[in-house]
């Protein structure tokens, strides 16, 4: 199975490599994010093959022996029908990339007597690698693995290959948007958000627009990480390349300067044009996101810079006593991070690991202490009878541009190799 998946990436690789456009450049001297050799021409595979989770259910005459016996696309069954199940296998392992698992996994005890679930907390690189390796070698150690789908390889390799199942149980699905269920089974939604420092400017934020970032009074003075350097960041700068954001940041443009843009040379839309001005306007790159929130945050700073950070940060606001505050940016703020949960193919423990899938969710009613620990201010629920944390301002309030995985897939490698050619 991943022999043809990596022959896949290479075809889509040496087919990049032949259609970068002006504003992509085929430069040698490119980072690899992680998935660049895997995108391809834009266009190339987005009308192809299944766009939903649902359009992957297989008849039943057509499914495998293991899907057969774990009732992997039956969504409809019970917490009780499952936990008998599970407790015939008696456990679960779950892959997580948040130190919150062991939380998780202590609840979940308490909850399901007879069913044990074993946390690991791995980084995503180390998960991924950890999970894939095991697979290829026939080895069923994670039934649930807790992620993100960042650039839309999970989509594209591992959910439309079959390595991966979506377990969305009806019940709580019908509580969570379509949209972001489309291509994953969603946990909670985190973002890359801009961020300025409330006891500098009392009055409010000095910036409101993804083009107030370009002007000359922030030459210097914007903090973010290198997206050369970081796979979420990569992703996120291709999202503002999207055929939607781009019409919009064209729009916004007109209102923030009164006069319509002009696009520089190698740019083909307003998306490669602002990074291009933003990356003209020499931000300060920092090496972690902490280090980002800290930079703009910290109290006592006569002219402190604005950031860029994960929302996530905003828990530290309090323990650092830092002066952050996230800017509701427009047209958008970029695309989300959303958190996400899959099932292993062949896993040992199906029943038990939809049951904990299930309990990560928050239960047929949302209140199951399985997601608890995942509600905090900077992450926002992805059903809508969960209430944010305390402080969140409400995720509907927000300006974010949607997920498209494929298309974010597909042109990662084309925007990184744009951002690189900057710097040279």
């Amino acid at each position: 199975m991943f022999t043809k998946r990596r022959l896949l990436a290479a075809l889509m690789a040496a087919s990049m490599l032949a259609s970068l456009t002006a504003c992509g450049g085929g430069d040698d001297g490119s980072a690899d994010t992680g998935s660049a050799d895997a995108s391809a021409d834009a266009g190339q595979t987005a009308d192809a093959g299944p766009q939903t989770v649902a359009d992957l259910k297989p008849a039943e005459a057509d499914m495998t022996e293991w899907e057969t016996a774990s009732g992997i696309w039956n969504w409809d069954e019970t917490e009780d029908e499952l936990y008998e199940k599970a407790k015939e296998e008696g456990k679960v392992v779950l892959y997580s990339i948040s130190s919150r698992c062991t939380k998780i996994a202590d609840a979940f005890n308490e909850a399901y007597p007879g069913v044990t679930c074993e946390p690991f907390d791995i980084s995503t690189n180390e998960l991924l690698e950890k999970v894939t390796r095991e697979y290829d070698a026939d080895i069923h150690t994670a039934d649930v693995v807790h992620i993100k789908d960042q650039d839309g390889s999970l989509w594209e390799e591992y959910v439309k290959e079959g390595i991966f199942y979506c377990y969305q149980p009806t019940d709580i699905m019908s509580h969570i948007d379509p949209e972001l269920y489309a291509t994953a089974t969603p946990l909670y939604i985190e973002l890359t958000q801009l961020f300025y420092n409330t006891e500098a400017n009392p009055d409010g934020s000095p910036v409101t627009s993804l083009w107030d970032l370009t002007k000359p009074e922030w030459k210097g003075r914007i903090t973010m990480q290198n997206p050369i350097d970081n796979l979420s960041w990569s992703s996120w700068i291709t999202g503002f390349t999207s055929e939607e954001t781009a019409a919009a940041l064209e729009a916004e443009y007109k209102e923030v300067f009164g006069e319509d843009l002009v696009l520089s040379d190698g740019c083909e839309n307003a998306g490669y044009e602002f990074l291009k001005r933003l990356h003209d306007n020499e931000p300060v790159f920092c090496s972690s996101s902490d280090e980002c929130a800290e930079s703009v945050g910290t109290k006592g700073q006569a002219n402190p810079p604005i950031g860029f950070s994960a929302s996530s940060k905003l828990r530290k606001n309090k323990d650092n006593d830092w002066a952050l505050c996230p800017v509701n940016l427009t047209p958008n703020t970029g695309i989300p991070a959303i958190n996400t949960l899959y099932i292993v193919e062949g896993c040992e423990h199906p029943y038990a690991a939809k049951l904990l899938t299930r309990f990560m969710m928050g239960g047929t009613d949302g209140q199951s202490k399985g997601y608890s620990p995942f509600n905090t201010l900077g992450g926002w629920p992805v059903r809508d009878d969960i209430e944010p944390a305390e402080g969140s301002t409400p995720y509907s309030e927000i300006n974010v541009a949607s997920f498209d995985p494929t298309f974010i897939y597909e042109n990662i490698g084309i925007v990184t190799d744009f951002w690189t050619m900057l710097g040279q």
